[in-house]
């Protein structure tokens, strides 16, 4: 009978986190920036320099489908991040630009510089977020920079051997530790700026493979790889005309 129990509930295990969540994820994105009278800048003048940018934006939608995923965010020029497993890269489409980044995902950091690995800190403290009892995981970059995902380990689940193979940004190494898509996501820097992903929609629902096609190319001036690969340790293409 001990043993008739021990593999059902090795089966249910199994089962639970085979059935990884597929859907779509909408995120919206809060700044916060913290500045003294010491500061030059004041925090209204930094918000507004970053609103200014091509980078900022206020919605993340993540749709997600096995161990493939794409972001869709709302920046001035709106950006689509496609990660695919068989090919295990990281793409970056902008709207109107005829270049593609592509990133290693098996490489933790896009920068060519090596950064200490940060220490995994589990907090059991609950948050409510999106109606669900959360609780985290804090990756903390020696007091430097840190991040911290909420999760709820029965709602968003996701298989993480799907992710074996995406070290970018520990996303694999989280996902051992959470079983579970982000409810929400914070990250500080210096603690002089913090930005915040919170979950304000899910949707289960089937995605389509074309959501995480890849626009045909071709290699790109050597001149201008060669710039690209120097400065941020990624690779650049041409899309095809």
């Amino acid at each position: 009978m001990k043993k008739i129990v021990t593999l059902l509930l090795c089966v249910i295990t199994t089962t639970i986190y085979a059935q990884s969540f597929e859907g779509t994820l909408t995120y919206k994105i809060e700044y916060e920036i913290k500045t003294d009278t010491s500061f030059p800048v004041s925090k209204e003048q930094l918000l507004e320099t970053l609103k200014k940018s091509e980078d900022y934006f206020d919605t993340l939608v993540v749709h997600i489908k096995n161990g493939n995923y794409e972001k869709v965010i709302n920046s001035e020029e709106k950006k689509r991040i496609v990660y695919t497993s068989n090919q295990q890269k990281i793409h970056t489409i902008d709207d109107g630009v005829d270049y593609v980044l592509i990133q290693d995902a098996k490489k933790y950091a896009a920068t060519k510089i090596e950064f200490e690995k940060p220490t995994f800190t589990k907090n059991d403290t609950i948050t409510m977020i999106a109606g669900k009892e959360c609780t985290s995981i804090v990756l903390d970059w020696d007091g430097t920079a840190q991040e911290t995902y909420f999760y709820n380990n029965t709602f968003l689940n996701i298989d993480p051997e799907l992710f074996k193979d995406h070290q970018f940004e520990y996303f694999y190494d989280i996902l051992k530790h959470t079983n579970s898509y982000p409810t929400q996501i914070n990250k500080s820097l210096n603690g002089l700026m913090e930005i915040r992903m919170i979950l304000v929609d899910h949707v289960a629902e089937e995605i389509p493979d074309l959501s995480f096609a890849i626009p045909p190319l071709e290699p790109a001036e050597k001149e201008f790889t060669e710039i690209i690969k120097g400065t941020t340790g990624q690779d650049v293409m041409r899309i095809k005309n």
